[in-house]
């Protein structure tokens, strides 16, 4: 069996998440690219719960050091194995202007200031919830990307759970009809409620839990939908479910995050036959890491191994999710608006890793 095959092998049994010997050459060739763990795992686009048993098992080994201040250096056994493989370092080719969105934010730059002065007083992520909101420059980048794909000015857009404040955004723009916003968390639709007020924006939120029916009067009532949901597959079809119900028909579009950091390429192939095998709906977009994500407070304490390179906080937003963009091409049938019972945020690719 080949080095890298037999490293994955070892990889997927600790775990319990599918490795191949590509996953583990990627791991490698973001170590030869960076010191810094939480840039590896960007760089890897691997679930986070393989890139640390791989850097962990590369240590065991003898071919990763940890220093002081939690970097990662190759020893000389690991760069001799490395050259062996034939790995070389992951190199970067994004573009430096939009950070490989394809939309360009600072066209709304009045849009932009206007957020960063309402987005420095929300309420901070909490664990309950799995919270993590995005950069404002992301927000305002999902702005130009739903604009330029026609699917804002002038239409009803439904926001399912917005600690990222998506619905502000897009009512500071001035071009959505009208923005309803459903929401668990008690602290984020107060603050929403408060700022459209204060602004007179046409945004509205209230509260809803996913796994409760959609509103009847929110049925067929939109024609574009955003979301950043929880990633267990149970999660991703209840959460897409209600987007898609709350479309209006044909043409109509839903845009969402997937990440890698906890959604394995065999979760991605299993979530795209949902939406195309059972939701009908076509896949128009998928943009690589086009979701940056602040770094939130609880990160470490909620990671249950103890690798001793998780002991250092991140430099840099490390975690991202691709841009998915869905669009109808009938009245999607089929769906149950009833209450679901599904695991939310905790399976073998969660970073609670335990």
């Amino acid at each position: 069996m080949e080095l890298k095959e037999e490293i994955a092998r070892e990889v997927e049994k600790e775990t319990g998440i599918p490795v191949s010997g590509r996953d583990v050459e990627g791991t490698l060739s973001a170590l030869l690219a960076t010191s810094h763990f939480w840039e590896v795992v960007q760089r890897a686009r691997l679930p986070f719960n393989v890139v640390a048993a791989t850097v962990d098992l590369f240590r065991r080994r003898g071919w990763v050091k940890v220093e002081d201040d939690g970097s990662l250096t190759l020893t000389d056994a690991g760069k001799d194995m490395a050259g062996r493989e034939g790995t070389e370092a992951e190199k970067d080719f994004v573009c430096p202007t939009c950070l490989g969105r394809g939309v360009f934010w600072r066209d709304l730059e009045e849009l932009y200031r206007r957020f960063v002065e309402i987005a420095g007083r929300r309420p901070e992520p909490i664990k309950e919830y799995d919270q993590g909101y995005v950069t404002a420059e992301t927000t305002v980048s999902r702005i130009a990307l739903m604009a330029d794909r026609g699917d804002l000015a002038g239409k009803r857009l439904l926001v399912l759970g917005d600690d990222d404040l998506v619905s502000l955004a897009a009512g500071l723009s001035g071009m959505p009809e009208e923005v309803v916003v459903l929401e668990i968390d008690e602290r984020l639709i107060a603050y929403i409620n408060e700022v459209a007020v204060e602004k007179r924006l046409p945004v509205k939120a209230r509260r809803y839990d996913f796994r409760q029916k959609l509103p009847e009067e929110y049925v067929a009532s939109f024609h574009t939908f955003t979301t950043d949901p929880p990633e267990t597959l149970e999660a991703l079809e209840v959460c897409l479910g209600r987007g898609l119900l709350s479309l209006k028909g044909a043409g109509c579009a839903g845009y969402f995050g997937l990440t890698h950091a906890e959604s394995s390429l065999k979760k991605w192939n299993e979530f795209q036959r949902l939406l195309v095998g059972k939701f009908k709906v076509a896949i128009t977009d998928i943009i690589e890491d086009f979701n940056h994500y602040v770094n939130w407070d609880y990160l470490l304490p909620s990671l249950k191994k103890n690798f001793p390179f998780l002991k250092f906080p991140p430099r840099l937003n490390w975690y991202r999710s691709a841009m998915y963009r869905i669009q109808t091409l009938e009245r999607v049938e089929g769906l149950k608006n009833e209450e679901a019972e599904c695991e939310l945020y905790v399976d073998k690719e969660a970073l609670i890793y335990g």
